[in-house]
């Protein structure tokens, strides 16, 4: 089967899971400098490259198509600022990427990455994806992140949230692969940050 098959249902699950994350999470909103509409106009596509200066962030892809998946929300204060998909032969180099972002000031109850990603891995968990690794530590461009893997048992393919707390906002990256390694991969030679925006 497809790496993408399994995928179609996965942005879905996730944003079920991160809109049930808003609702338990968000009372008592305050507001933010940066409106959430604003930190998604920073994004801009050019050829295979995603930048987005509000964040200091490049994806310098290969062999990606950039999708229709992205989003702003400017009433629950998040977005999924671009999903890209690999348009590979090769099952094993084929790999899919979201960015997504949720004002940390919407979400008053969550203190940590660590605490918003096993939230995510539980409500996966409840979907029917099974945990490969819990929530630890890995830094991408010199961001620290936190990150989990899963596995979506049907089709084998493997699925990676990455967390961190930037510029007040909850970032995330949402990988999904033929393997942990290929993961590891993307993230550590197609993400990079420089200078995040004030």
């Amino acid at each position: 089967m497809k790496l993408s098959s399994n995928r179609v249902q996965n942005p879905f699950v996730l944003g079920i899971v991160l809109s049930m994350l808003v609702v338990a999470f968000g009372l008592g909103q305050t507001t933010s400098p940066k409106d959430i509409s604003y930190v998604y106009a920073q994004g801009k596509i050019n050829g295979q490259e995603y930048r987005n200066d509000y964040f200091g962030l490049t994806l310098a892809l290969e062999s990606v198509q950039f999708t229709r998946g992205a989003f702003v929300s400017s009433e629950g204060k998040r977005a999924r600022l671009v999903d890209a998909q690999a348009s590979t032969k090769n099952r094993e180099d084929r790999y899919e990427i979201a960015v997504l972002a949720d004002l940390l000031a919407a979400n008053p109850l969550i203190h940590s990455p660590e605490q918003y990603v096993r939230a995510v891995r539980h409500g996966l968990e409840r979907e029917g994806l099974a945990t490969v690794s819990q929530e630890s530590p890995v830094d991408i461009s010199g961001i620290h992140f936190i990150a989990t893997t899963m596995r979506a048992n049907d089709v084998g393919n493997t699925y990676c949230l990455y967390t961190t707390f930037l510029n007040e906002y909850i970032l995330s990256l949402d990988v999904m692969a033929a393997s942990p390694e290929r993961l590891t991969k993307i993230v550590q030679s197609m993400v990079h940050f420089k200078n995040p925006g004030k």
